[in-house]
């Protein structure tokens, strides 16, 4: 089993560029659905192995040949240097990774959707002391971001059907309701209005 600090490790270690702090690694740990991480005997963990992949795999899928880069520079494309050989943008971040799982910034975007099923909202009565600090950690970063949407999801929900609209509030509700039974009323005072 791994600490919070050890898991934040590996997944800045692995993606720089998409996490290079504590707040948007904890946020792909236990906000976003579907990342891969579960609760097991009070702790996240991985559900799958992922030895060797990294964002450098990702990089390399994108990177570009020399013919398309010279074809795209032509009108005046600019291809960004791990267009072009496939490196991370954010590799000197990598050797970091142990001091910025400690350290907290602002989300970077807006946050996943509230769903009742991501770790964050289902937090088990034997956690570690440390997951469930790094649960109200997260929790707190994104209660006021559901509470008061960017224009962007404001957007987005404006496009959806009221039957959508009506979905998305009660999975909101619900999640909400699930963080203030286990952290209690003061988590959303202030953040969810």
């Amino acid at each position: 089993m791994a600490s919070v600090d050890q898991t934040l490790t590996d997944v800045i270690g692995r993606h720089p560029c998409a996490y290079p702090d504590r707040t948007q690694a904890l946020h792909q740990v236990l906000v976003v659905l579907g990342a891969g991480y579960e609760w097991r005997d009070g702790e996240v963990i991985r559900r799958f192995d992922s030895e060797g992949i990294n964002c450098l795999r990702v990089h390399g899928m994108f990177k570009v040949s020399a013919h398309e880069a010279e074809r795209l520079s032509e009108p005046g494309e600019a291809i960004f240097r791990e267009g072009r050989d496939g490196t991370c943008s954010a590799e000197h971040l990598r050797s970091r990774a142990v001091e910025l799982a400690r350290t907290p910034g602002p989300l970077r975007q807006d946050p996943y959707p509230a769903s009742p099923l991501a770790p964050v909202f289902n937090v088990p009565s034997d956690a570690a002391a440390d997951w469930t600090a790094a649960a109200r950690e997260i929790a707190e970063a994104v209660i006021p971001l559901w509470a008061n949407p960017s224009a962007y999801e404001l957007a987005l929900e404006f496009s959806y059907t009221a039957e959508q609209r009506a979905y998305v509030h009660g999975q909101r509700s619900r999640a909400l309701a699930l963080l203030e039974e286990r952290f209690g009323p003061e988590l959303l005072v202030g953040g969810a209005g």
